[in-house]
C-alpha cells in the first residue's frame, strides 16, 4: 500500500472517531431541572462508574391520619351531593350519601290557611263557595225563572258553574337528585241535591215533556301541575250519576224531596301514573309544584219552560297526597383522599420499587345488587394503577387492601412531586336510602430508587466543549478529504493539465491566435537582432562595435493550416499524458 493511501485511511479513521465521540459519551443536560443534573442516553450500553442506592424511603406523612389529617386533603368529582369526606378516629372516611323521605303535608280536611280559591276562565262561580269546618263546600241553583226565590234566578248561564282551590307545595330537597319510589292519593266527597235534578235512572219521558242527553251531574277532581300550570295531570276524580234521583215535580224543592250522596272515595290514579305525573311536573321546578281541588256543576236544560235544579251541598271532605322519594347516586361520582409528596431529584434517577400498603373497611355491607361495579382506585399523579378493589369485597373490620401491597413503580416517576390518591369510584347509578362509609388507615408508600453517575463527564460544559471541537474537526477533515480526492492527490503538472482539459470540455473552446506570416517574420527578426546587439555591446557604456553581427537564419514561417494541425496533435499528446498519469495514480 502506498504512503498516500495510508495517509488517506488514517484520516478516514480519525474522522469517524470524531463524528462518533458525542454519541458514545451520550450526555444530555436536563433542561427542566434547576440543579446541574444530566442523564446518560445510552446508560444500558455503558459501564457506569458509580450507582448510589436510595432504598425504602417512606413517601407518606401522617399515615394513620392523626389529628386533622394534615397534609392529607380530599377532592370530589361528579355530583358532590352524593359523597362527603371526613377524617376522624385515625381514619379517612368516604361517605356515600343516601336518603329517603316521605311527603305527607297534604292530608285531612282542607283548611282555609292552606288553600286559595280560584275561578274558572269559562265557568261562573256557583251560588255559594266556601271553606268551612267540613271542607271545601259548594251549593248551587239553576233557576231559569227570574221571579224565583234564589239570588241567581233568571241567570241562564248558571247551568255551568265551577270553582277551584289551589295549594303550592315546596320541597326542601332538590328533586333532580331524588327518585319517587311510591305515591298515593285519596279524597272523600259527599253531597245532597233535590230530586228535581234529572239523572239516568229517572224514567223518561219526564213529566211535562222533559228530555235529557247529558243529565245533571257534579264532578269532583284533583290535579297536580307545575306552578305555571303548563303541564297539568288529573290524579283523582268522582262524577255523580244518581245524586238527585227521583221526581217530585219540575219546580218543587223541599227537605222531603232531598237526595243524598254519602261519603265516597274519589277514583285515584294508579301509583305508577301518579309517580310519573309528580316526576314530570317537578322537572319544571325541582322544588315546587301545585295541587288543585275542584268542583264543577253541570245542569242540563231539560224543559221547554222554566226549569229548577237545586244542589244543597257538594263537599270535598278530605284529601291525602303522600309520596316517598329516595336519593339518586349518580354514575361516575368519585371522592378521593390525596397527599402531595416530595420529588426524586438527582443524577439519572431510576425508580426500582414503589410499594403501597393500606387497610380499608366499610360500616355496612355494600349493596352489590344496586352497584356491582363500584370500586377503590389508586392513582399516582393522576395515573391510575391497573388493580382496583371492588367495594363488594369490603368487610366491616379493617383488612389489608393487598397482602404484599401494590407495586406502583410503573406509574411512579422521578423529577415530579409524587401525589398519591386513594379514590372511591361509584361506577353505577343507583338509589341509596342510608349513608354508607368506607374508611382507610395505615397508608404507607415505600419508594426505592437509584442515582447513576458516569465516569466520562462530570460537568455539562465539558460535553459542550467536546461537541464543538468534534464538530469543527469533522468539518475541517471532511473538507480536506474531499479536496484531496478531487485535486490534491495529483502532482502539480497533472493538476494543471486537468485544469486545461476541463477548459477544453467547455462549450466555448479556448481562443487560439494564428499569427500571419509577415508578423511572424518581423517578430523573429526583432528578437534575433536584439540578442545580437546585447552580445556585442561594449562594457561600461562603450560604443558598440562597428561590425554588425550577422543575423541568424530565420526559420520559415509555418502556414496557418499547419499551425492548426500541430495544435491538434499537441492536444492529443496532452490527453494521452493525462490518461497515463491517472492510471499510475490509481
Amino acid at each position: 500500500m502506498s504512503s498516500k493511501k495510508k495517509f488517506r485511511d488514517i484520516l478516514l479513521v480519525l474522522t469517524i472517531f470524531f463524528i462518533s465521540a458525542p454519541l458514545f459519551t451520550g450526555l444530555m443536560v436536563d433542561s427542566t431541572s434547576n440543579s446541574k443534573t444530566f442523564e446518560l442516553s445510552y446508560l444500558e450500553n455503558l459501564q457506569p462508574s458509580e450507582v448510589i442506592d436510595h432504598p425504602n424511603n417512606s413517601w407518606i406523612d401522617n399515615p394513620t391520619f392523626e389529628g386533622a389529617g394534615i397534609p392529607w386533603f380530599s377532592s370530589t368529582d361528579g355530583d358532590d351531593t352524593d359523597v362527603n369526606a371526613a377524617i376522624y378516629s385515625n381514619q379517612a372516611n368516604y361517605d356515600i350519601i343516601g336518603d329517603t323521605k316521605t311527603f305527607s303535608e297534604v292530608s285531612g280536611i282542607p283548611q282555609a290557611a292552606d288553600w286559595s280559591e280560584f275561578n274558572h276562565s269559562i265557568r261562573p262561580l256557583p251560588l255559594t263557595h266556601e271553606i268551612n269546618q267540613y271542607g271545601l263546600n259548594v251549593s248551587h241553583v239553576y233557576d231559569e225563572d227570574d221571579t224565583g226565590d234564589f239570588p241567581n234566578s233568571g241567570d241562564q248561564t248558571a247551568n255551568l258553574a265551577g270553582v277551584m282551590w289551589k295549594r303550592n307545595i315546596s320541597l326542601s330537597e332538590d328533586m333532580s337528585d331524588y327518585q319517587i319510589t311510591s305515591a298515593s292519593i285519596s279524597a272523600i266527597v259527599n253531597g245532597s241535591g233535590d230530586t228535581d235534578l234529572e239523572t239516568p235512572n229517572d224514567h223518561p219521558p219526564f213529566a211535562d215533556g222533559g228530555y235529557a242527553s247529558l243529565f245533571d251531574f257534579t264532578r269532583f277532581y284533583i290535579q297536580i301541575s307545575d306552578l305555571n300550570n303548563l303541564e297539568p295531570y288529573e290524579i283523582a276524580y268522582f262524577k255523580t250519576v244518581d245524586l238527585g234521583e227521583g221526581y217530585a215535580g219540575r219546580r218543587v224543592y223541599s227537605y222531603a224531596t232531598r237526595n243524598f250522596l254519602n261519603d265516597t272515595n274519589m277514583i285515584a290514579a294508579d301509583d305508577d301514573v301518579l309517580k310519573f305525573a309528580l316526576s314530570q311536573v317537578l322537572r319544571h321546578d325541582n322544588h315546587n309544584f301545585t295541587i288543585t281541588l275542584g268542583i264543577d256543576v253541570d245542569c242540563e236544560d231539560n224543559y221547554p219552560g222554566y226549569e229548577l235544579d237545586v244542589w244543597y251541598s257538594l263537599l270535598i271532605k278530605s284529601c291525602n297526597l303522600t309520596f316517598t322519594y329516595e336519593k339518586i347516586v349518580d354514575q361516575g361520582t368519585l371522592v378521593s383522599w390525596n397527599q402531595i409528596g416530595n420529588s426524586m431529584n438527582g443524577t439519572s434517577v431510576r425508580v426500582t420499587e414503589a410499594n403501597l400498603r393500606f387497610e380499608y373497611k366499610i360500616d355496612q355491607l355494600w349493596p352489590t345488587s344496586l352497584s356491582p361495579n363500584s370500586e377503590i382506585r389508586i392513582l399516582i399523579n393522576n395515573r391510575q394503577h391497573a388493580e382496583t378493589i371492588r367495594l363488594s369485597s369490603a368487610t366491616t373490620t379493617f383488612q389489608d387492601a393487598k397482602e404484599d401491597g401494590f407495586e406502583l413503580s410503573g406509574i411512579t416517576l422521578p423529577y415530579e412531586n409524587v401525589t398519591l390518591s386513594i379514590q372511591v369510584y361509584l361506577a353505577d347509578e343507583f338509589l341509596l336510602i342510608n349513608n354508607i362509609t368506607v374508611s382507610i388507615t395505615n397508608v404507607y408508600l415505600i419508594i426505592s430508587y437509584t442515582e447513576t453517575f458516569s465516569e466520562f463527564i462530570t460537568e455539562p460544559w465539558i460535553f459542550t466543549a467536546l461537541l464543538v471541537i468534534a464538530s469543527l474537526v469533522t468539518v475541517i477533515v471532511g473538507g480536506y478529504l474531499y479536496a484531496y480526492q478531487k485535486i490534491l492527490k495529483y502532482p502539480r503538472p497533472v493538476r494543471k493539465v486537468i485544469k486545461f482539459r476541463k477548459s477544453l470540455r467547455r462549450s466555448n473552446i479556448p481562443n487560439v491566435v494564428i499569427v500571419s506570416r509577415e508578423n511572424s517574420f518581423r517578430n523573429h527578426y526583432r528578437h534575433e537582432v536584439s540578442d545580437s546587439i546585447k552580445t556585442y555591446e561594449g562594457k561600461s557604456g562603450s560604443a558598440p562595435l562597428q561590425q554588425k553581427a550577422k543575423p541568424k537564419a530565420v526559420e520559415p514561417v509555418i502556414e496557418s493550416e499547419e499551425l492548426i494541425k500541430k495544435s491538434i496533435e499537441k492536444k492529443e499528446e496532452l490527453e494521452k499524458i493525462i490518461a497515463d498519469s491517472l492510471d499510475k495514480s490509481n
